[in-house]
């Protein structure tokens, strides 16, 4: 799962520090939101469990819910906020009412444009927008609907994206309103709602053969017609939901665990780092240029195509430092004084997920 995490967040630098894109451009964000609807909905489902145990009640499992969400998303975040305030980084002052309130996504919308360095936060507003409504859907849904109101949300996405397309939509429709993540956000729910034993067998082998055996081979197949300039008919509208479910095969099979070479690369010490690095690494990844004096040498480098070489060591070092001073001591009190509910892996993951 960190090696995922790294290979996510590895793609969003990518993209953002070159100038030509990548054939992956795009599918960073994909990603982070398929693992977060994963982790938010299987957490969700253990405190449900608790509910119908009697082991808990429906408040508390709300407050626990949001409190581990803030503490792991909010210390680090308004730190940024207010670090760039302070130094008065171009449009800090201008957007951070909308960053403060987890709204850059709508100060897209409403001002047709990206707000510079601060742009990639509207994926954030529309995690934590999910997370207003998601609890309520998976805590309170009666259990025989729950399958059926994930893979309602997964459809709502391509649906959004016809209508976008009908009604000739700006760009930033296309990707920063929360219902065009819902098939990312909701493939990432299926898959925990397949680990926890909420559907049947016959159900979980069904969605993993579509998954593997029909998505990841378009999935590939359309990247490849990306990388020659091809757009297959209407592949704006599906292309997302097709990666979600590809994605979602390849959360399943970290989650299982891989052996051999591949396995041992995967869980090499430095790449999990990076991973677990991956949230500081994203909030810090477009100011980190700040830090480097544009003159000779690296101006030249930071002008050219050649800058992710610069940068993103640069990155991952200061948000080392981040993760040793911020979020280590934040995790360490969330574990401390708001355990996670107890682990009971059903039969999609062994013991290790």
């Amino acid at each position: 799962m960190d090696a995922l995490r790294a290979f996510a967040i590895a793609i969003v630098l990518i993209h953002h520090y070159r100038d030509t894109r990548c054939f992956l451009s795009r599918f960073g964000a994909p990603l982070f939101f398929v693992l977060s609807g994963f982790f938010a909905t299987r957490t969700l489902l253990k405190l449900r469990n608790g509910l119908e145990t009697g082991r808990t009640r429906t408040t508390a499992a709300f407050r626990t819910f949001y409190l581990q969400r803030w503490l792991r998303l909010w210390p680090l975040y308004y730190l940024v906020l207010g670090l760039t305030l302070l130094l008065n980084v171009e449009n800090a002052h201008s957007t951070f009412f909308w960053n403060a309130t987890f709204l850059t996504n709508l100060h897209v919308l409403v001002t047709g444009g990206w707000s510079g360095r601060f742009s990639p936060l509207w994926s954030l507003s529309v995690l934590e927008q999910f997370y207003l409504v998601w609890p309520a859907w998976i805590l309170c849904c009666p259990r025989r609907l729950l399958m059926p109101a994930i893979l309602a949300h997964i459809a709502l996405a391509p649906l959004y994206r016809l209508g976008c397309l009908v009604t000739h939509a700006s760009p930033y429709y296309w990707c920063v309103v929360p219902l065009a993540s819902f098939d990312q956000l909701g493939c990432g729910a299926l898959l925990a709602l397949c680990g926890e034993n909420f559907v049947s067998m016959a159900a979980r082998a069904r969605i993993q053969w579509v998954a593997g055996k029909i998505c990841v081979p378009v999935f590939v197949f359309l990247l490849v017609c990306k990388c020659f300039s091809v757009d297959p008919p209407f592949s704006a509208i599906y292309i997302g939901t097709v990666a979600s479910f590809a994605f979602l095969r390849l959360v399943n099979l970290a989650a299982e665990g891989v052996s051999g070479p591949v396995g041992k690369f995967l869980q090499s010490p430095m790449l999990c780092h990076i991973g677990k690095m991956s949230y500081s690494i994203f909030l810090l990844h477009d100011f980190t240029e700040l830090l480097i004096p544009r003159i000779g040498f690296f101006r030249l480098v930071l002008e050219s195509n050649f800058k992710p070489v610069l940068l993103i060591p640069l990155t991952i070092l200061v948000a080392h430092v981040a993760w040793r001073f911020v979020e280590c001591p934040v995790l360490s009190l969330r574990r401390k004084y708001l355990p996670s509910p107890a682990l009971a892996p059903g039969p999609a993951f062994d013991a290790g997920a």
